[in-house]
């Protein structure tokens, strides 16, 4: 996507949303309020900053940029998001749905640029995708077909799969629609599923036990920020408990999880840098359309296969964007 088409002319730039900004490019500095549920790892701020950086922003001359996240979760700590506020940012960056949600909440008027968000029109964030209206907009990590392929996909890693189990965080808005598509995944390829609830350590530690008690042949952990967060761990307890499992982020099979099907981090934070420039020259949230991804990575642990007596099968290695030897 190249530059000349997010930038429109100055007349109308002068009237654009927002007047904070506007006020901030006169001082010729923009500043960027990025806002996580979890700490962003440093690929991600990489491929932010280098975009913006090709767009002509550059920290320390006409731009800053401002990490912040809370202790635990936005209700543990309730206070943060108006400590962070007192940022006076030009535009707030949310990546996942509890940031998002949270920044949303706080701010009617500083533009938002969420990513990594399940649904955004169910979970309030915009009215529509096509016309978000208000001041958020930006990208989604689930498209209405991608439960069905990683499912498809994962009971091909794993002969024989009957029960599969579903772990889930209720506390993320998000949850609903992936475990929709999920479960409606698991009934078309004729398996049973088992439930179960974590978003904190200790909670992945007890579903990794329940499940393995119920016998399911391997679980599926439904995007959410605790899964970047607890990446290590949770690959610990799926080799502890010798269950296979499958994520939408190629950073838990990076971490030892056995595969991944999905939307990129790298590819969220690249299209929420050209919606920052966009929206930074002019153009107004509320008419920008919330993106759905369109590319998916298919990655492979092999060392976690073995691991699992597990043969992965040649078409799927070939199949694959990634192989982790």
């Amino acid at each position: 996507m190249k530059r000349r088409e997010f930038i429109t002319l100055l007349g109308v730039a002068a009237a654009a949303w927002p007047l904070a900004a506007r006020a901030q490019q006169i001082a010729n500095v923009f500043r960027i309020g990025l806002l996580g549920a979890v700490p962003p790892s440093v690929e991600m701020l990489g491929v932010f900053r280098d975009v913006l950086q090709q767009h002509g922003y550059i920290e320390g001359k006409n731009l800053s940029i401002d990490v912040r996240w809370p202790k635990g979760s936005f209700a543990q700590d309730p206070g943060f998001i108006t400590t962070f506020l007192q940022g006076n940012f030009d535009i707030i960056v949310a990546w996942a749905t509890p940031a998002a949600l949270a920044a949303k909440r706080a701010t009617s008027t500083i533009p938002i640029v969420f990513m990594g968000i399940s649904d955004p029109v169910g979970s309030g964030l915009v009215a529509s995708l096509a016309r978000p209206g208000g001041n958020a907009t930006g990208s989604s990590n689930v498209a209405p077909d991608l439960s069905a392929k990683l499912m498809g996909t994962f009971v091909q890693l794993v002969p024989g799969m009957r029960i599969v189990g579903v772990v889930v965080n209720p506390a993320n808005p998000g949850a609903v629609a992936q475990m929709d598509g999920t479960q409606e995944a698991v009934r078309a390829l004729g398996l049973q599923s088992r439930v179960v609830d974590a978003g904190t350590l200790e909670e992945y530690e007890r579903a990794f036990a329940r499940l393995k008690f119920e016998g399911v042949s391997g679980m599926v952990l439904l995007a959410d920020p605790s899964l970047i967060e607890h990446a290590g761990k949770i690959a610990e307890l799926a080799q502890s408990a010798r269950l296979p499992t499958a994520f939408q982020l190629r950073e838990n099979v990076a971490a030892g999880g056995l595969m991944s099907y999905g939307a990129t981090n790298s590819d969220q934070f690249r299209l929420a840098a050209l919606y920052v420039d966009r929206i930074l020259r002019g153009e107004r949230p509320a008419d920008l359309p919330v993106q759905l991804p369109t590319k998916f990575s298919f990655v492979i642990n092999l060392k976690a296969a073995r691991a699992l007596d597990l043969s992965v099968p040649a078409s799927l290695q070939q199949l694959a964007d990634e192989v982790i030897e």
